[in-house]
Formats: structure tokens, C-alpha cells, sequence
């Protein structure tokens, strides 16, 4: 098995990868917290492009890819060539989309305004460089196929792509440890217990291995001969498909907290809360003891005492239902109010209520 073929096992198991990632988090977002906002269509769409990119790939490796280029045919070079540029612009394209989708991640839950600048800045940057990055690609030479086809068709070249890669290939690596770190900047400020906070930053962290990869590639690519393009540009590729997967990953797990919750039976007040007007939001229950200001002697000791109820003590709204012994107390209280019309004893009153928080991984 030639490198080549090495090369295309790779990039289908990390596709294969990737696409599982998206089903997951669609699933989360779709079923579970009733929301999905364009990073995850952002994320899906990397997900497609990771794959378009193990698909031509493929083909490239079919025609020759991963083999000596002087022991191909003409047609077979060429092609294989030409296959790679069109992997390239996925990978290229796809790289910049995960970055962009975890630049939406982040902006819908920073609240201060130099940190949506910041987030803005690198979002833009990373849209236009890509960009032109894969105009340049297709432009380097004059006919354009003089680039794929360099044996057959004459031609005079415009652009030296390869340094303008590296420096688009640091500039991701750069934007890769940007996104890794910046969530430590505001994530005390999230309405979430401290282990929750460390869950959450740690994952968006992992982005720190994609821009291991990006350098990889940028310093795999900086070293190059171009002379035999078709074996000496498989680790280049290798290492822009691992790239773009381990951004996946990264982008990928913490946004999956509200499956693993609901596969551990605590997520029911996530499909409750769906229905309600809040779509985009998730609720936190605080509950907390009140006492009555003239309590009045015990009713019964069946493990609740009652007293009875002054006009500045409320029942609460009704909200979702929390498990007590057999029933919830909101059921307890409205069982013993039917059978004492419009008089309620009340010793502790135990009130649940709903403080609807933002929840930082709706996205």
C-alpha cells in the first residue's frame, strides 16, 4: 500500500468521524435543546466539505496521487493534479467554516463589546483570506490549466501560491489558539457551576491540537518540492484533513453536554422547556425554603406540616414537576388544597422556581 492509498484511508476514517460529530449535535440541537443557530448549520456544512474533501482525494490516489510523478502518464499526472485542487479548495473552504462556526459559537454567548470586536476581526479575516486563497489556486497561471497540466500546455505564472499558503496556514494556526483560549476570558461570567465552567472551557481548548496541526502543515508545506507534486504533497494533505477533524472534534463535544445529561436522565427540563415561548433558552431550577410568619399548630405528621397561609404568602406558578418522595410538592399542595377549600396550613413552604438562564452551549 503506497502512501497514496495510506492518504485516502485516513481522510474517509476522519470524515466517517466528523459526519457521526454531526449527527450528534444536530440530534442535540434539534430534538433535546430545540434550537439551532447557524453555527450548526456552519458546522454541518464543514462536516460535508471534510468529506467532499476525502472524496477527491480518492480520485486524486486513483489517478496517481501518492506516486512518483516522473513514472506517471501525462493524462495520469494531470489529473491527479487537477483532483487535488479540488480537494484543496474544500479543505481550504472547510477549514475557514469551522473557524467560523466556532466564532458564532462564541458570539452569542459573549456579552462585552470588545470581545464581539475581537471575534468579529478573526471571523473576517479568516472568510476573506480563505477566500482569496482559493481564487489564487485556480488563477496561478496563464491558461489556468498550465497548473495541473504543465507537460503539455505552456503558460506563464502570476502567483506563487505556496508562499501565500504558508502564510494563510499561519494565520489559522494563530486563529486556532484564539478560539482555544478566549473562552477563559468570560467563562466565570456564565450562570453555571464552576465544574460545568471548566467542562465547558476545557473542550473549547482542544482547539489548541488543531493549531498543533495547522503548524504542522504550514512548516510540512513551507519544505515542499513542488517538482513532485504527486508524492511529496500527501503529507500536506494529510495534515489539512486532520486539521479540519480535530476542529470538528473540538467544536463538536461541548455542544453535545445536553445528550450525555439526557442519556444520564437529567435533561427532562430540556424537552419541557421547548415548548414554552423561551425556544432558545434553557431553564435552571433554584429551590429554597421559605417560613411563614405565624405558623400555626401541624395538621397531620405525615412528613409535611402545614400553616395557614397569610394574603403575602403565594402559591408559586406551576413550573416543571420535582420528584419528592412519591410526588412533587406542587401536587401535594394542590391535593390537600381540594380537600380545605381556600385554606392552606403551611409550616415550610418549598418553592420551586424557574430562573430562566442563558445557556452558553445553545450556541
Amino acid at each position: 500500500m503506497h502512501t497514496g492509498h495510506q492518504l485516502s484511508c485516513a481522510m474517509w476514517a476522519m470524515a466517517a468521524l466528523s459526519l457521526v460529530l454531526v449527527a450528534l449535535r444536530l440530534y442535540t440541537r434539534i430534538r433535546i435543546v430545540n434550537f439551532v443557530g447557524a453555527e450548526d448549520y456552519m458546522y454541518a456544512g464543514t462536516g460535508v466539505f471534510l468529506l467532499l474533501f476525502a472524496v477527491f482525494i480518492q480520485v486524486s490516489v486513483h489517478y496517481g496521487l501518492g506516486q512518483n510523478f516522473w513514472k506517471l502518464s501525462i493524462d495520469d499526472s494531470s489529473d491527479a493534479i487537477f483532483w487535488t485542487y479540488v480537494a484543496n479548495s474544500f479543505a481550504i473552504t472547510g477549514n475557514a467554516m469551522a473557524k467560523l462556526s466556532m466564532g458564532l459559537f462564541l458570539l452569542r454567548v459573549v456579552q462585552v463589546r470588545w470581545h464581539k470586536i475581537a471575534l468579529w476581526v478573526a471571523v473576517i479575516i479568516t472568510t476573506a483570506t480563505s477566500i482569496a486563497l482559493t481564487i489564487m489556486l485556480w488563477n496561478q497561471t496563464t491558461p489556468i490549466k498550465a497548473s495541473w497540466d504543465p507537460l503539455r500546455t505552456p503558460g506563464t505564472w502570476n502567483i506563487r501560491i505556496q508562499p501565500m499558503s504558508v502564510g494563510l496556514g499561519v494565520w489559522s494556526s494563530i486563529c486556532d489558539f484564539f478560539f482555544a483560549i478566549f473562552p477563559w476570558l468570560f467563562i466565570r461570567t456564565l450562570p453555571m457551576s464552576r465544574r460545568e465552567k471548566f467542562m465547558l472551557a476545557g473542550g473549547m481548548s482542544l482547539g489548541v491540537i488543531a493549531g498543533a496541526c495547522g503548524i504542522t502543515r504550514t512548516v510540512v508545506l513551507s519544505r515542499l518540492d513542488v517538482f513532485n507534486y504527486t508524492l511529496n504533497f500527501v503529507p500536506y494533505f494529510a495534515w489539512a484533513g486532520a486539521e479540519i477533524a480535530v476542529a470538528m472534534i473540538c467544536l463538536g463535544i461541548p455542544t453535545l453536554r445536553p445528550l450525555y445529561l439526557k442519556t444520564r436522565g437529567f435533561a427532562s427540563a430540556y424537552s419541557n422547556h421547548g415548548q414554552s415561548s423561551h425556544a432558545n433558552e434553557i431553564p435552571r431550577f433554584v429551590m429554597y425554603e421559605r417560613k411563614a410568619s405565624n405558623p400555626a399548630p401541624s395538621a397531620h405528621d405525615s412528613g409535611i406540616s402545614y400553616a395557614r397561609t397569610d394574603n403575602n404568602i403565594k402559591t408559586p406558578p406551576p413550573t416543571h414537576q420535582t420528584q419528592t418522595s412519591n410526588d412533587s410538592v406542587e401536587d401535594i399542595i394542590s391535593g390537600y388544597q381540594d380537600q380545605h377549600v381556600g385554606v392552606i396550613w403551611v409550616k415550610n413552604e418549598v418553592r420551586i422556581q424557574e430562573d430562566v438562564a442563558e445557556w452558553p452551549l445553545r450556541g
